[in-house]
């Protein structure tokens, strides 16, 4: 891999990082949500100072570019991310249908008790 490619992932993965934790810190973002990023970035500087290890993976399981199977697993990660974040996202909407529907029927209670009330103090 060219050094500057290299130089130029760290950097970038250094960056993402320094700006997860800064989400972090301005409680913009839950740890939760973050610690996916923060593996990927590290995966990343491991990945720009170390490239032979993905040299040696890549030929053990038969890639002819090691740049493949990067990229393969990068897009696998992602995947699954995004698989999760939508199962995560359903509940949520569940969770507003559900809320809304008690607001509704609080809602209706209330207007029924001061239609009541009303009543008895007319009378």
């Amino acid at each position: 891999m060219n050094v500057i490619l290299r130089l130029l992932l760290i950097i970038s993965a250094l960056l993402l990082l320094l700006f997860m934790l800064k989400r972090i810190r301005q409680s913009k973002l839950k740890i939760e949500y973050t610690i996916f990023w923060i593996v990927f970035a590290s995966l990343l500087v491991f990945m720009g100072i170390f490239p032979k290890v993905f040299y040696v993976l890549s030929a053990l399981m038969g890639f002819q570019a090691p740049m493949s199977m990067v990229l393969l697993a990068i897009i696998f990660v992602l995947i699954v991310k995004i698989f999760f974040m939508t199962i995560q996202m359903s509940q949520l909407e569940n969770k507003i249908d559900a809320l809304a529907q008690q607001i509704a029927i609080n809602r209706k209670i209330d207007a029924d008790f001061q239609a009541e009330h009303w009543e008895d103090k007319v009378k």
